[in-house]
């Protein structure tokens, strides 16, 4: 046992309760049980979108996406009908300084593994081993950069290689990389004296994305011998991650503040598709062109994604193409040439499920907008979100959004302006999708789903225990957001005050809660990092990473 170790946060990347409570029950999660019985716990909302890129980002900081400007692995660009550009976010564009940042200025040795939107690697007071995505994964990335040389394992998945591997390699490796990790933590506890630890185990979401079809009825696969054999898979994978929580919890003593979280939950993909543009067409907001090929559109859209799904070479055959053709199938498949934009006043802006946008076609703003800033843009907005409120499925009149906001409700900084105009959360059972041709409504094709049966959610874990934590209690409300802030007032360290999380108090025994004050620093500025761009070949392997997981087309 380690008497030095201050701080240990546990991410169980997309771990979600809907999965952990049942496995509690049936006695299979002894860890998680013991510190949810000792402890507090509670649903964590995540970032929105929910999608690891801003998650962790907002994980690490306390801002909200508005300020450290990640909103997705690529850049949103409103100026652009596809708003995105083809810049990859990486660390060197994170802005703002993490929790650890803080504490290892405040003389706290640290050792963070594994933390996704951590490469490239910057200088820590102590060691820092890149997460997903990094270029290689087949080598290491840390700070020090000698010690990624002296680590004879790799540390990240090839998410690529396992968008193409047998479902048993998947499996096996998910389950050796969550004890890898956890023995190379145990090290830094051990051997280095840190007194700071963070380790995210990221096999659970890989698990959920691929096995989720195996769980559940409704899924043809379910069915089949396949289902048989992989149906327990995620549940192992959350019974290995438990057992590394175990070991992890050797090393901790009575006054370690120990932090279990995922950066947001996850489930099945839903049964419907909602085609944001086809029922901003309905509505009359969005108005296709005339003439236009779509049943060719369709097939050469189909034709895309059967590409992207069995060619491992596609990345490297888009950097042999012309730019412009890339980009014209890109335009294709987000139905772009499909719209008449000089008649068009609002169109789909895609986010993360369940996180979808729609944004005005603005005067100014866009290559063609229509709609002039001030009140005729505020009165078509206010006009849409209170349509989205009272969209309903024709099939069977269910409400199809569950949540709508104006951007400035959800961000604030100075990235907001990149952000669409207006972001809604669709209910649990509805997906947004591009279709723009036929119903706004439509049955998702669930048979077809061989990858990625697994979505995220908008709620994750929290569990903490510690002698400062209350015992056996159970938090509501909590994000996010919230835990960067809340992890240094556990340390009795000053919270920078721009941060947008809130110190929830109600974690802590009330003796700590009435002593023990807020204390306020000046603004976090950012942390100096590499901020050179990323060499072709880097960006291309990052960009096989993330599609291997399905986070970028």
């Amino acid at each position: 046992m380690s008497s030095e170790l201050r701080l240990l946060v546990i991410g169980l990347d997309g771990a979600t309760f809907d999965v952990i409570k049942p496995l509690i029950t049936q006695g299979r999660l002894p860890a998680l049980a013991e510190l949810m019985a000792e402890g507090t716990s509670g649903s964590l909302r995540s970032t929105i979108p929910p999608v690891s890129a801003p998650a962790w980002s907002t994980f690490m900081t306390g801002l909200n996406p508005g300020k450290h400007g990640i909103f997705q692995w690529r850049t949103y660009d409103p100026t652009k009908y596809t708003c995105l550009d083809e810049h990859l976010m990486t660390s060197s564009r994170l802005a703002g300084r993490t929790f650890w940042d803080i504490l290892g200025s405040s003389g706290y040795r640290v050792g963070v593994i594994t933390v996704p939107m951590t490469y490239p690697a910057w200088r820590v007071n102590g060691f820092l081993l890149s997460g997903y995505p990094c270029p290689d994964t087949k080598r290491n990335y840390a700070y020090p950069p000698q010690w990624a040389d002296d680590l004879t394992e790799p540390y990240n998945f090839s998410a690529d290689h396992y968008a193409q591997a047998p479902e048993d390699t998947i499996w096996r490796e998910g389950l050796e990389m969550l004890e890898r990790r956890t023995s190379l933590a145990i090290q830094l506890i051990v051997e280095e004296h840190v007194q700071v630890c963070v380790l995210v185990l990221g096999e659970t979401d890989r698990a959920q994305h691929d096995f989720w079809k195996y769980t559940d009825p409704r899924f043809p696969a379910y069915g089949t011998a396949k289902g048989q054999r992989y149906r327990e898979v995620i549940n192992e994978h959350y019974e290995v991650a438990d057992v590394q929580i175990g070991r992890m919890l050797e090393h901790a003593g009575q006054d370690t503040v120990v932090v279990i979280m995922s950066d947001h939950g996850g489930g099945p993909h839903p049964a419907r598709l909602y085609h944001t543009n086809a029922w901003l067409r309905d509505q009359g907001w969005l108005v296709p062109a005339e003439n236009s090929p779509v049943h060719l559109s369709a097939a050469l859209r189909s034709a895309v994604g059967l590409v992207r799904r069995h060619l491992p070479f596609e990345e490297r055959l888009r950097r042999l193409l012309p730019a412009q053709l890339v980009d014209n199938v890109r335009r294709l498949s987000m139905n772009i040439a499909d719209v008449n934009w000089a008649a068009t006043r609002a169109y789909r802006f895609p986010m993360y499920h369940p996180v979808e946008g729609i944004e005005i076609n603005m005067r100014g703003r866009q290559p063609q907008g229509i709609v002039d800033p001030g009140d005729p843009y505020d009165t078509l907005r206010e006009r849409i979100i209170v349509a989205l409120g009272q969209a309903r499925d024709p099939a069977d009149g269910t409400l199809i959004v569950r949540e709508v906001y104006r951007r400035e409700e959800l961000y604030q900084g100075p990235y907001l302006p990149i952000a669409p105009d207006i972001i809604f959360v669709t209910a649990p059972d509805y997906k947004a999708d591009s279709g723009l041709q036929g119903a706004f409504t439509s049955d998702a094709p669930l048979a077809d789903l061989d990858k990625y049966s697994g979505l995220h959610t908008m709620d994750g874990i929290f569990v903490a225990r510690g002698n400062c934590i209350r015992d056996g209690c159970t938090v509501s409300d909590m994000e996010l957001v919230d835990l960067a802030p809340t992890l240094l007032y556990a340390l009795d360290e000053p919270i920078p005050e721009d941060m947008d999380g809130r110190v929830r108090t109600d974690v802590f025994v009330p003796s700590l809660a009435a002593s023990r004050r807020i204390k306020y620093q000046g603004a976090a500025s950012s942390l100096s990092r590499r901020q050179e761009g990323l060499t072709v070949e880097e960006e291309e392997q990052m960009r096989a990473k993330l599609r291997g997981l399905g986070y970028i087309e």
